[in-house]
């Protein structure tokens, strides 16, 4: 791609002229190599078009993925050729040249095996400092998947035994769900012109009001009404619409639900015309409460239920205890309850109850809540749902717990094992320094004043020449393995090259002492990464390649380090016996025995938020390590 839009403007005098632009050229052309790698490296469709609206570049993705030649490509061609006539790209694509406005358009784009795609297309309109178009850059991103997705939760909504809604920031309602449309008949469009005509009229006045109120102010709402079913009877509903913001506090969207409460009215209306019913009720109820609040404060767990026709929830005193809020004063809805938990925990929860609904054993979450005054608290819920003869979720119990104290102390003793690793590795960066640059030295000065003690004997003294020359080796011996075991305790190379350069080293060092064959996969432009991520990575591999020369007999093995842009990977695999969880000590064990061990490489990945799993059978042992990582910090 030609990364100059035209000739330079302006003059310059020729003294110098010529070698200033040679210079300028080939800086240009090296910029210009790099620029089109990387477009062409993205895993993206980029295009560029000529302010007429035809086609003058594509990057390799378009070849790869359309099948289709430049030639092809070029002007009109792809346009015309490799979208889908129904999605009417040809036309709305020339209304966007025509208003000079960027472009944005979901469209299908065929694949070279006939195949059609979804796809996001982007274009900008590229000015000259008169304003004037000179050129259209673009993109075409792959969101076939994300369509699915979206089909999926289309599908999900509509199965959903609840009436859902969504509205636009002013109010207006744009989606209503298929139990919506089956409940009040009508048709989706008679619903988005007017969705209040299915309210009843002796409500409609205060449920728009306070709905007004609620929207003004951008709080969640919540009313009661009676709503009008196809065949003409009206139902209470519990209605709840919540809003959704954006990172800026802005609201994208509010999402309701219209529940079904006509049961529960009724309910409530039988119970107020049996005063004698009702207090019997109380007193029964009373008196389980007073045992249930007995167990739990003994045990220290609370305890909620709700119902899940009429969400009508329920805490013990416990609960409220953990919550610190006052039972005569707080209700505890799910609204209320979600703004107790930590905004980064709440999709969590939200989804671990909804996967609990089908099943039949407990679930367990753990999550964080925010008090009034910023403390943070970490509470551990278990929770079952009980269904109807029909299969159907009705009511969902359970229980809740502070485990605050044990979660601090479980992060202090990490704390703790990540300090004593950190001083050990600062120890072994002590002793290989002081082995090196004291013991070391003070092997070859003895080496050296052995070699010159062993040129000085006369060649007669054959015996003595002989003892200086096997004490000079020796010397030499104890020099080498002096510098191979600092330079295990700690490799100066991972400082000073990264981690690619310091294990292809170690691997070298390896198989010359150990004999195995290490083949070694490195992903190409590895780059560095945060000092601690190399050292747990090194201490990984050493260790790995110690234990298949102690105890796997493999003559041979492999490590493949990979990097993607959110993830490390590191798997170091043989073909030998496989390890056991308990390693015996050999005899004649060379004096290298550093390994982290495999309870503190695991230690390691804790510290680093890593994973590490080994896979160990009879024809070999495989050692992985998965890292996310930050790829804008490196």
């Amino acid at each position: 791609m030609d990364a100059r839009s035209g000739p330079v403007e302006g003059t310059m005098s020729q003294t110098g002229a010529n070698t200033h632009d040679s210079d300028a050229d080939e800086a240009s052309n090296v910029i210009e190599e790099r620029l089109r790698l990387i477009i062409d490296t993205i895993p993206t469709i980029v295009w560029r078009k000529l302010p007429d609206g035809s086609a003058d570049f594509f990057n390799r993705n378009f070849r790869e993925y359309t099948g289709l030649s430049l030639e092809d490509g070029l002007g009109w061609g792809w346009m015309m050729n490799a979208f889908h006539p129904d999605d009417r790209l040809v036309e709305e694509w020339r209304t966007a040249l025509a208003a000079g406005k960027p472009f944005d358009k979901e469209a299908r784009l065929r694949r070279a095996d006939g195949q059609y795609r979804w796809f996001l297309i982007r274009a900008v309109p590229f000015r000259d400092e008169q304003g004037n178009i000179v050129h259209w850059y673009g993109t075409s991103t792959d969101i076939e998947d994300l369509k699915q997705a979206e089909d999926r939760i289309r599908l999900v909504i509509n199965t959903i035994p609840t009436m859902a809604w969504t509205l636009r920031p002013d109010g207006v309602v744009d989606f209503v769900n298929q139990p919506w449309l089956d409940y009040t008949g009508l048709t989706f469009e008679h619903e988005i012109d007017d969705a209040t005509r299915v309210v009843h009229p002796e409500d409609l006045p205060r449920v728009v009001k306070k709905w007004l109120a609620d929207m003004a102010a951008g709080e969640s709402s919540e009313d009661e009404m009676r709503l009008r079913r196809a065949d003409g009877e009206f139902r209470w509903f519990l209605v709840r619409t919540a809003p959704l913001r954006d990172k800026q506090g802005n609201i994208v969207e509010w999402y309701g639900v219209s529940i079904d409460i006509e049961d529960r009215k009724r309910a409530e209306e039988a119970l107020r015309s049996s005063e004698r019913e009702q207090r019997l009720i109380a007193a029964q109820l009373e008196r389980e409460r007073a045992r249930l609040v007995e167990a739990q404060e003994v045990a220290k767990i609370g305890s909620w239920e709700a119902e899940l026709q009429s969400l009508n929830v329920i805490w013990s005193e416990q609960t409220h205890r953990i919550f610190e809020t006052d039972p005569s004063r707080f209700h505890p809805t799910r609204p209320n309850f979600r703004e107790f938990i930590h905004p980064e925990d709440r999709a969590k929860v939200d989804l671990a109850l909804v996967a609990s609904l089908e099943k039949r054993s407990p679930s367990t979450v753990e999550y964080r809540i925010v008090m009034p005054d910023g403390r943070v608290k970490i509470l551990e819920e278990r929770w079952q749902a009980f269904h109807d003869e029909e299969g159907k979720p009705i009511r969902v119990a359970g229980t809740c717990r502070d485990i605050t104290e044990r979660v601090r102390a479980e992060e202090e003793l990490r704390r703790l094992s990540g300090q004593l690793l950190r001083l050990q590795d600062e120890e072994r960066r002590r002793i290989a320094r002081d082995m090196h640059d004291s013991t070391g030295q003070g092997l070859v000065a003895l080496a050296t004043a052995l070699s010159q003690l062993h040129a000085s004997i006369p060649s007669s003294s054959r015996r003595s020449r002989k003892l200086a020359s096997e004490c000079q080796a020796l010397a030499e011996q104890c020099i080498r393995e002096i510098r191979t075991l600092s330079y295990l305790l700690h490799p100066p190379m991972l400082e000073e090259a990264g981690l690619e350069d310091a294990i292809r080293l170690f691997v070298e060092g390896f198989t010359k002492r150990s004999g195995v064959q290490v083949e070694l996969e490195i992903s190409p432009k590895f780059g560095r990464l945060d000092p601690d991520v190399e050292l747990t990575l090194f201490r990984v591999v050493q260790e790995s390649l110690n234990n298949i020369r102690r105890h796997s007999g493999s003559p041979r093995a492999k490590i493949r380090v990979a990097r993607k842009p959110q993830e490390i990977t590191l798997e170091v695999s043989d073909a030998g016996s496989g390890i056991s969880k308990k390693q015996p000590v050999q005899d004649g064990e060379i004096p290298f025995k550093l390994g982290v061990g495999i309870p503190s490489m695991h230690e390691r990945m804790k510290l680093i938020g890593g994973q590490l799993t080994i896979d160990s059978s009879s024809s070999g042992t495989t050692v992985r390590v998965t890292i996310r990582i930050n790829e804008q910090t490196h």
